[in-house]
């Protein structure tokens, strides 16, 4: 059986994506969090999936380091690769801090640089790998009160683009998904429960499908560019959005 290892899938689209490629392969789910990680991967056993769980902060070199070992260590190869964790702190461009910057892009941009250079080698040995990133609509369009948060998806896009070009000899692809609003724990946090539903019901009239979208919605975007159906696939950002950003 194939491995997928998954970052940020503690919750929301990570977890979503967990939830549907267990049907089909072992699935290790990698999180800061690793409590609601161990969480899922329980909950996706007891569903007749293969799941585990690993703690994992993907802006930190030597903690990456220990992740792939210890997956590497407990189940051998991984096949497949979903680098998904984020974060996004909103703020006026003016009042932005260093440490916010640093955070947003570490997390994004680094985290995947870090996380692919963690798995490339045995996916070059193999000459055999499919590597999935998490962009958004903003890796194409700007984001006001999010401009750190665009800048690390736009950048992450590049990067994808760049591995799918370098890597493409090695029968390795690399695509991004690029999310429009979506429904996760991330999109909400911090709103009471009255203040998310005026914000729901807001942002969804600005999709012409007049709604957000589900995290298994981008979840099956994801299991098609990893699976050998888009094997002539590389280099591409693919958007579950609703129609909110078209190009």
């Amino acid at each position: 059986m194939k491995t997928v290892l998954i970052t940020g899938a503690a919750s929301g689209i990570g977890l979503a994506t967990a939830r549907l490629l267990s049907q089909q392969m072992r699935v290790v789910l990698a999180d800061r969090n690793y409590e609601g990680a161990e969480r899922a991967a329980l909950e996706i056993e007891r569903g007749g999936g293969r799941a585990s769980a690993v703690e994992v902060d993907v802006s930190d070199a030597r903690s990456v380091a220990r992740m792939a070992e210890k997956t590497q260590r407990e189940l051998g190869d991984v096949h497949a690769l979903f680098c998904n964790a984020g974060v996004s702190p909103k703020a006026p461009f003016e009042e932005w801090r260093e440490s916010d910057w640093d955070t947003v892009i570490d997390t994004h941009i680094k985290g995947v640089f870090l996380c692919t250079r963690a798995f490339l080698p045995q996916m070059c040995a193999r000459r055999e790998g499919a590597i999935v990133t998490t962009g958004s609509d903003y890796s194409i369009v700007g984001h006001r009160h999010g401009a750190g948060y665009a800048a690390a998806k736009a950048g992450i896009y590049a990067l994808t683009k760049s591995i799918a070009l370098e890597f493409a000899p090695f029968n390795i692809r690399c695509n991004s998904v690029g999310p429009g609003p979506i429904e996760t724990p991330l999109l909400r946090k911090g709103m009471a429960d009255a203040q998310w539903a005026a914000h729901k019901a807001a942002r969804g009239e600005r999709v012409p499908m007049g709604r957000l979208g589900q995290p298994e919605e981008v979840a099956s975007v994801v299991a098609f560019l990893l699976s050998e159906r888009a094997a002539y696939i590389t280099g591409q950002i693919v958007h579950p959005n609703g129609g909110s950003v078209m190009w």
